[in-house]
């Protein structure tokens, strides 16, 4: 997902309108360094495994923060089903 600085978008909103519908492109966009909305296609997933790991790299956990992420992944892990290979 690409940043694009508020003020910048509020200037082209057209441009960046026009890249998400038909390249569906995402922007995060901030405000003074601040991520403060998402300019997204309509319909998508929010998230995939790959933006989520990009988002926790950058992110600035303290450690209970940390620990209580650590211990949410972990409980979703034994939430999944195992897989199963299908052609067994």
């Amino acid at each position: 997902m690409k940043t694009l600085d508020a003020m910048k978008m509020a200037e082209n909103f057209p441009d960046f309108l026009g890249r998400v519908v038909s390249r569906r492109e995402s922007f995060e966009i901030v405000m003074e360094g601040i991520p403060c909305a998402y300019l997204v296609p309509a319909g998508t997933v929010q998230c995939d495994s790959r933006g989520l790991a990009e988002d926790i790299a950058g992110a600035e956990l303290n450690a209970a923060d940390r620990r209580a992420l650590a211990s949410a992944i972990q409980r979703g892990r034994k939430a999944l089903k195992p897989l199963k290979n299908p052609w067994d």
